[in-house]
């Protein structure tokens, strides 16, 4: 086993949260008066109180861990969330409208730098802003902790999965599983579209086969070996609804209507941490403001701080907070509290390229979402030229760590360029998938498209504050394509994705062109496709590594407990810790990231 996949897929992952019964809180001489009964905008609830963890964030693992530690009555738990209550937006709990939320409130609205091949436009980098929020074997070799391999970490992400197994309606559709693979006694409902599509999920599969030759029908995505093609399960409920099963809805709705030791306040941003006098790096309080105007307030914690921001934020708050690169900070005019140079360095961001197609008329019998998905290796992709240019890569790889580091893109080369190796070993010898093609159908406007990324990315980038104004957003430097790789990668799968939907029996499902210009890529030699791709690419969303959970001379910047290094309580339990990319969805991976960081907090909370 030598990457991947997930204890369980999901297409998308934006959050929800609902309302419970009003808490009594340690140190309150007054009744709690909560606007939403545990769930409140309101920072007289929590100011001048002290809580055993604060979580700097409400996304998917903030939730996810407060759920967890809040199982202890004993133990209260704060969880401060930017954005607000958006239980009842349909953007946030129907899952079909994927897309309808970016560049809204719900959205942080964060751009990366100026993109050289698209004008200068600065791409948007979608991070949820609503309460809820946004190759396994490797990860030791990265964190020396054996537990973070595939068998022992899959555990994790089992432990939040409740598996619904389809009916045989939707088997007979495509929804094939192996009840082995799938958790039963989790949280997080997981279930096949009532709504999936009869065709042409089926067909596009079949296609896929025909052009990349050597990939099998996968049963079940969830075994460990994704390379294949699948149709996949989601997070949503198993009703006809079909709404999200979200971090909130699985992990706090029911649970903080039970618990008088839970409490989330909306509307507050994270601003910093403050630390103990001292020597020691030891966090005493956590500051936040709902606007950049107005008062900023504080909490006290008497254990630890969580950060739980994301890839984009965490780390901005840990700059802040003066834990960082030294020169980073100077030029940010924030006082140096603990040297951490790998503090928003070792990013990574995968790249996606989308293909447009008018479908022909006729009924698809179904309202989705579509879930049909192609996981080509890398030999599959490049064919005869994969042994060319696997030794043209590893041979470049040592300069090319030294240029990162020298960019200030990473923090050790030497270790860079071991990482780096690994994964393109993974790559070329383990045969792990190399790019994602998703089948999207759009009925309402007669759509057939492609989605297509490449999954494991060489280029590395930062991010970092520019300023000490917490409302400031960080400057996002992705790199996009700063690995040649990554681009021969996008452009192979992105020629061979229009190549499924003109291949039977996919292609009577698609009109011939009709319209100008080149949605559906161009019609040249891989010149013109390396220019399409750069010009049309945008964002996947899957910011990772900020935070790097990494041995600390590699560049790391929190150990295998999740603990910030050099700080006695502050730890990060999001994204920002995954060290390297999956060949997986990203939210089921955090699931685990979640499962897990509250079994090693509880942990030390035993030790103390």
């Amino acid at each position: 086993m030598s990457f991947l996949s997930t204890g369980f897929l999901a297409l998308v992952a934006t959050y929800v949260c609902a309302a419970p019964v009003p808490p009594k809180w340690p140190g309150s001489d007054r009744p709690s008066n909560l606007s939403s009964h545990g769930i409140s905008a309101d920072f007289s609830q929590v100011v001048g109180r002290t809580f055993d963890y604060v979580i700097c964030g409400g996304g998917l693992t903030g939730l996810t861990v407060a759920s967890r530690l809040s199982e202890d009555p004993n133990i209260h738990v704060l969880v401060i969330e930017a954005g607000g209550d958006d239980h009842s937006d349909p953007r946030v709990y129907d899952v079909r409208t994927y897309g309808q939320a970016f560049e809204t409130h719900l959205d942080w609205n964060i751009t990366s730098t100026p993109v050289t091949w698209q004008n200068s436009t600065r791409l948007d980098l979608v991070a949820g802003r609503t309460l809820g929020g946004s190759g396994y074997d490797l990860l030791p070799l990265v964190n020396g902790d054996d537990s973070w391999a595939w068998e022992p970490f899959n555990a994790y992400m089992l432990k939040a999965e409740h598996f619904n197994v389809p009916l045989m309606t939707l088997q007979n559709r495509g929804a094939m599983y192996n009840a082995d693979y799938h958790g039963e006694a989790g949280p997080v409902e997981v279930s096949f579209a009532s709504g999936i599509f009869a065709e042409p999920q089926q067909q596009a599969i079949e296609a896929s086969q025909k052009v990349w030759q050597g990939l099998t029908r996968d049963v079940d995505a969830t075994d460990g070996n994704v390379t294949g093609a699948t149709i996949i399960a989601n997070m949503v409920v198993p009703d006809a609804s079909q709404n999200r099963s979200s971090p909130f809805t699985a992990y706090v709705q029911r649970q903080i209507q039970q618990r008088d030791n839970l409490l989330i306040l909306t509307g507050h941003r994270v601003t910093r941490i403050g630390w103990k006098d001292g020597d020691n790096v030891v966090a005493e309080r956590v500051y936040f403001q709902a606007e950049a105007d107005s008062e900023v307030h504080s909490v006290k914690t008497r254990g630890e701080v969580l950060l739980a921001a994301g890839s984009l934020q965490s780390p901005q708050i840990l700059e802040l907070s003066g834990v960082g690169d030294p020169k980073v900070l100077a030029a940010a005019g924030v006082p140096l509290k603990k040297a951490a140079p790998g503090v928003g360095k070792h990013m990574q961001e995968q790249t996606k390229n989308s293909l447009y197609l008018t479908a022909q008329e006729r009924e698809f019998n179904g309202s989705g979402p579509p879930s049909a998905i192609a996981f080509p290796d890398v030999h599959m992709l490049l064919g005869k030229n994969a042994s060319a240019v696997y030794e043209d890569v590893k041979a470049g790889l040592p300069s090319y760590a030294v240029d990162l580091e020298r960019q200030g893109l990473v923090v050790d080369a030497e270790a860079t360029h071991m990482i780096l190796a690994a994964q393109v070993d993974n790559l070329f010898k383990d045969n792990a998938p190399a790019a994602e093609i998703f089948f999207t159908i759009t009925p309402h406007t007669n759509q057939l498209d492609i989605d297509l990324w490449n999954l494991i990315v060489l280029s590395r980038g930062t991010c970092h504050i520019h300023s000490n104004n917490s409302w400031d957003h960080p400057i996002v430097e992705p790199s996009y394509f700063n690995h040649p790789l990554d681009l021969t990668i996008q452009v192979a799968a992105s020629k061979q994705g229009r190549e499924v939907y003109r291949t039977d029996p996919l292609a009577q499902f698609v009109r011939k062109k009709e319209k100008p210009g080149n949605a559906d890529g161009p019609d040249g030699d891989d010149g013109d496709w390396e220019g399409w791709v750069k010009s049309s690419f945008t964002s996947v969303w899957h910011y990772i590594a900020t935070l790097a959970m990494m041995k600390e001379e590699f560049g790391g910047v929190v150990g295998t407990d999740f603990k910030v290094y050099g700080t006695e309580n502050v730890r990060a339990i999001d994204a920002s810790v995954l060290p390297i990319q999956l060949s997986a969805h990203l939210s089921s991976s955090l699931y685990g990231i979640a499962e897990k960081a509250a079994v090693e907090i509880k942990k030390d909370q035993r030790k103390a």
